[in-house]
């Protein structure tokens, strides 16, 4: 493509992120926990230590969501939940990782609803497209039933 001898090589900037875990819990129940550990190495997580020792009342995958130990890649994902406070977010990685906690912020969809404006050139541009299907439908229909009472007469 570039002739003989020309060599292409590309070195990607692309860092792996450091391991985090994101807890939340209900606001309803102090007892109830989610856990997503995002980031990892297949190698800093020791699956056993997830649950502390309520491990019958957490749920975990069996294995991680996305395992890209292939490429050599820390894109790893688990998650946890049960009825426990921690629900084994703190004591799952063998090496010390940023833990972040709810910071009181409930997890409620109704918040995200109050802050969600819609695009007025994108309710414009699906009520056009709206339109149109409907001229088109229309126009399809009177071409038949004018065609078909051609061929009957």
């Amino acid at each position: 493509m570039f002739g003989q001898g020309t060599t292409l090589t590309v070195h990607p900037k692309i860092k792996d992120p450091n391991p985090t875990v994101y807890q939340l819990r209900s606001p309803e129940s102090s007892n109830t926990s989610v856990c997503l550990f995002t980031d990892f190495d297949s190698n800093q997580i020791n699956l056993t230590q997830i649950g502390g020792y309520e491990w019958n009342m957490v749920h975990k995958t069996d294995s991680t969501v996305l395992n890209m130990e292939i490429l050599g890649s820390k894109s790893n994902g688990i998650v946890t939940w049960g009825n426990t406070s921690d629900s084994g977010c703190k004591n799952t990685f063998n090496e010390s990782i940023k833990f972040l906690l709810n910071s009181g912020i409930p997890c409620d969809a109704k918040l995200v609803e109050k802050s969600f404006e819609t695009d007025v050139n994108l309710n414009s541009q699906n009520l056009s497209v709206i339109v149109f299907r409907i001229v088109l439908l229309k126009v399809v229909g009177f071409n038949l039933l004018m065609t078909l009472r051609l061929w009957s007469s």
